[in-house]
């Protein structure tokens, strides 16, 4: 009876970590081009030329926290696999305990500090309409603070994993080629 070799694939591991990183890669990709571009995709999208400059740096925003929540969910799956397969390391607990402060302190920012945000977001982020300012900008991360704030739960998501149902899916051993840190 032949043997089954349960050691991770080495040679596939670089291949593995090259296609999730790619994912999160092309997503940040496709905000920065739309970021750059969304003075015309705001005048496609606003019903009056006056809506122009508010559409514009609301699409900017909103890109920019799902860039943010998309993080968050990369961080919940690469972390979330190596503790659903009991993996005990430091790092399955400080990498989401630190993503959690990062993303509440976004949360805390965008709500609370959007003056501060939608200077700088203004002065730095070319490409906007005429008439975009940094109080369209500060309203702007006012109304989509709620989306940096689900981004918090995907790491507290795994911390909660990490102490009801470590190792669920087997053993370190049995990780995926490619799944572990390193």
């Amino acid at each position: 009876m032949p043997s089954i070799d349960r050691r991770p694939n080495v040679e596939r591991q670089p291949l593995v970590i090259i296609g999730s990183f790619a994912v999160v890669f092309v997503l940040f990709f496709v905000v920065i081009i739309a970021t750059l571009a969304r003075a015309p995709i705001a005048a496609r999208i606003a019903g009056t030329p006056e809506e122009i400059p508010v559409v514009s740096a609301r699409l900017a925003v909103t890109l920019f926290h799902v860039a943010m929540l998309a993080m968050s969910l990369f961080l919940m799956i690469a972390v979330g696999t190596q503790v659903l397969y009991g993996v005990t390391d430091t790092e399955t607990v400080v990498v989401p305990a630190v993503g959690a402060a990062f993303f509440t302190v976004g949360y805390v920012s965008a709500r609370h500090f959007s003056e501060h945000s939608g200077r700088l977001s203004h002065r730095q982020w070319v490409g906007g309409p005429d008439g975009e300012t940094a109080e369209l900008f500060a309203r702007a991360y006012r109304e989509r603070a709620w989306v940096v704030g689900l981004a918090i739960f995907p790491p507290l998501l795994v911390l909660l994993v990490r102490v009801v149902a470590v190792g669920v899916l087997g053993t370190p051993a049995d990780l995926p080629a490619g799944a572990d840190w390193g």
